[in-house]
């Protein structure tokens, strides 16, 4: 939990709640070369890029592209990679999309051109291997750069779901099966043939690149983790690119996706499904690029307001939980939302972490409540998948300890009214603000728009995962206040979601959270 110490807060973007956008249709032709690589032969398989794979193709085919190009597992081969994109690039002209994604393992190795980097990126197919002839089953980005202005017309989307070395932002629970795209190899440098193409190409020129946007799934220090999303393991980056193909992106609802738009929304939505573990980046040649759609016939249809979402929970053979509304149980982890540790009596969310720790054996009512915690971030999820406004914590998502000071920052472009409510590891809720009348501040629930505000708190039992959620509009909303003060009194999360809902829908607001994973002083390693 928090205690604060000082106010402050932010920002807005507006959401008609409840409603599902129609696809948008491609101004320009479409045309998408699609990579994913579970099964690989000699080194780690992973569990969701063909996922992913398959989720972006259906994307491009549900867009009506020209042409996709699938490649999976033991088909995505070197060969069949350079001919597949030399294919499309002979069909894409101007005012055309060329999509390129890739999902699987990245490595690293010794850069191999002088005074290039001190280490090269390298997107692996599916029969690398160290040694061998499996040596040149990889792509170097040097290469990739090359592959990409080779279209000098069309808009180029490269996005790579995959990282290449770091470490986690925290560490993840070992009760969790946390898999990552990233791969220690060593490249056996007598069966390298790759490295003479690399350095007979060089090095590609920037101004060959301005039609090519960029997305990767995490900054070159993080690793990136498979995550669970709705009923398969997923990369958060490939799901939240086929969300904003699908128009999701399109803040302003102009028909025209732009780099800036792209950034916001990838940024937001990846950050939200990988509980901030993962910081994607997007960016552009040497102008703000655009895709162009065009609106879809059809009026988009009411969702149905099923409440809290349910949730799944594994459990180790043999363990006996009392009986949880909400809950789903499944018999792999793999499956789980939250993972029950009988060992450390505690609940892991499927990102690894330790959310809630409960005396042996836990109660009813202590499940219950932070199950419910977790449905209503779920909730959330849902809500609100477009952007939110920028909300952090100033030294990153590391686990803090107890007695720690924590500074969180808020920038808001255009609302200078907001409503703020911590959500403790234990499902209890707190209002930060609006709490006081009258001033300015985050307590009198007032920000100061396009200015970074910061709020500064204490790390306090019980520990777990907390979750500062800020909700800004341009006017007070006194209903909205009045319902996070019911749930602060009965810890009623379903009627907050649905107040939410009711206070919410066709109104601008803005809306984010940011986690806070703390552990009692002395235990953090």
């Amino acid at each position: 939990m928090i205690r604060s110490i000082l106010p402050g807060f932010a920002s807005a973007f507006v959401l008609a709640a409840g409603l599902a956008a129609p696809l948008p249709a491609f101004a320009g032709n479409l045309y998408g070369l699609v990579i994913g690589i579970d099964d690989y032969q000699h080194i780690t398989d992973l569990k969701g890029a063909v996922n992913d794979a398959r989720d972006v193709a259906g994307t491009l085919e549900k867009l009506e592209a020209s042409k996709v190009i699938l490649l999976t597992d033991a088909d995505a081969t070197r060969d069949k990679v350079f001919a597949a994109w030399r294919e499309l690039t002979e069909l894409a002209g101007p005012g055309d999309t060329l999509v390129f994604h890739y999902a699987g393992h990245g490595a690293r190795q010794e850069a191999i051109l002088p005074g290039h980097e001190e280490l090269d990126n390298m997107f692996l197919l599916a029969g690398f291997d160290e040694t061998g002839p499996g040596v040149n089953e990889r792509i170097i980005d040097n290469e990739v750069g090359h592959l990409l202005a080779e279209e000098k017309e069309a808009t180029v989307v490269f996005a790579a779901d995959s990282c290449f070395a770091g470490d986690m932002a925290r560490a993840a629970d070992l009760s969790a099966d946390v898999h990552v795209r990233v791969a220690d190899v060593q490249i056996d440098q007598s069966s390298d043939r790759i490295a003479d193409r690399v350095r007979q190409l060089g090095e590609v020129q920037e101004d060959a690149l301005r039609n090519v946007i960029w997305l990767y799934a995490q900054d070159r220090n993080k690793v990136t983790q498979e995550v669970r999303i709705g009923d398969e393991l997923r990369g958060a980056l490939s799901y939240a690119f086929s969300r904003a193909l699908e128009g999701e992106a399109d803040a302003d609802d102009d028909g025209v996706l732009n780099t800036a738009e792209l950034k916001r929304y990838v940024n937001t939505s990846v950050k939200r499904h990988t509980e901030r573990r993962q910081r994607p980046e997007v960016n552009s040649g040497s102008r703000d690029l655009e895709i162009l759609l065009q609106d879809a016939a059809g009026t988009p249809a009411p969702a149905a307001d099923t409440g809290l979402p349910e949730l799944t929970l594994y459990t180790e053979p043999g363990t006996n939980l009392p009986s949880l509304s909400g809950i789903r149980k499944v018999d792999s982890k793999e499956e789980a939302d939250l993972i029950y540790d009988g060992e450390g009596s505690s609940l892991v969310y499927k990102t690894g972490d330790v959310i809630a720790s409960f005396p042996a054996p836990p109660s009813a009512e202590a499940l219950q409540a932070t199950v419910d915690k977790w449905r209503f971030l779920a909730f959330l999820i849902g809500f609100a998948e477009a952007e939110g406004p920028d909300l952090d914590l100033s030294d990153g998502s590391r686990t803090y300890a107890e007695g720690e000071e924590v500074t969180f920052l808020i920038r808001s472009p255009d609302h200078e009214n907001a409503v703020l409510f911590n959500l403790a590891s234990n499902g209890t809720v707190q209002l930060v603000g609006p709490v006081r009348r009258g001033k300015r501040g985050l307590a009198a629930g007032k920000l100061r728009p396009g200015r970074t505000d910061s709020f500064r708190s204490a790390v306090i039992p019980p520990f777990g995962a907390d979750h500062l959620v800020a909700i800004t509009t341009p006017s007070p909303l006194p209903d909205l206040v009045d319902a996070v003060q019911d749930a602060q009194e009965n810890n009623d999360l379903a009627a907050l979601a649905k107040e939410l809902q009711h206070t919410l829908n066709g109104q601008p607001f803005g809306l984010d959270w940011v986690g806070l994973y703390t552990l009692e002083k002395g235990d953090l390693q």
